[in-house]
């Protein structure tokens, strides 16, 4: 199975198009883009709708060192399934064609976006430290328009046990700025809670 099944982007998609996401005003934010497949996606969709998708990862497996099941890190997963090239060649090549895509090639900590930017939608799943994941939050959710939607991978997934926790405080102390929240699961069942913005 590639590294995007498991998220399934066919029904991030899906989502967006249920909630009318895509009609609201903003682009699209991916923070860990990985190998490019899913964002390659998420820009082929978005650009029938004439937006941009901004894609932020360091490409470097080796960043992510959140420790898992067995002691084995994220990024010994994420180098398991390349083969020989760079993960940012590999991103390239499957990029390659895609003229709305924005790739930042930096640590999401050290991104910042001019206060006129904004997204109608956005999908965490880069680093899985608590503060990795609530420093993503807070790069994206002000400039999230209302109805628009922020989407957190690895939800409830034990590999990663961090993720949940920091989600679920983020849920808690922005309940009065949520609209709605939904639990999708991708092709191998990994979830991803998607807050709504009030």
């Amino acid at each position: 199975m590639s590294p995007e099944e498991y998220v399934g982007y066919e029904n991030l998609i899906g989502f967006i198009q249920d909630r009318a996401i895509h009609r609201l005003d903003g682009d699209i934010i991916e923070i860990g883009a990985y190998m490019g497949g899913g964002t390659v996606k998420l820009a082929r969709f978005a650009s029938s709708f004439h937006k941009k998708v901004f894609a932020i990862d360091t490409f470097d497996p080796a960043a992510d060192g959140t420790v898992g099941r067995g002691g084995v890190t994220a990024g010994q997963v994420y180098q398991a399934f390349l083969e020989g090239p760079s993960m940012f060649e590999v991103y390239r090549e499957t990029t390659r064609g895609c003229d709305n895509i924005v790739t930042i090639r930096k640590d999401s900590r050290q991104v910042s976006f001019p206060k006129q930017q904004r997204f109608c939608f956005g999908f965490i799943d880069g680093c899985h430290q608590k503060a990795f994941v609530e420093s993503d939050f807070s790069l994206v959710w002000p400039r999230l328009v209302p109805g628009g939607a922020l989407g957190f991978h690895d939800y409830k997934f034990a590999d990663w046990p961090e993720v949940t926790p920091a989600v679920d405080g983020i849920v808690s102390a922005r309940r009065d700025e949520i609209a709605a929240v939904e639990e999708l699961a991708g092709r191998s069942g990994v979830l991803t809670l998607l807050l709504v913005k009030r």
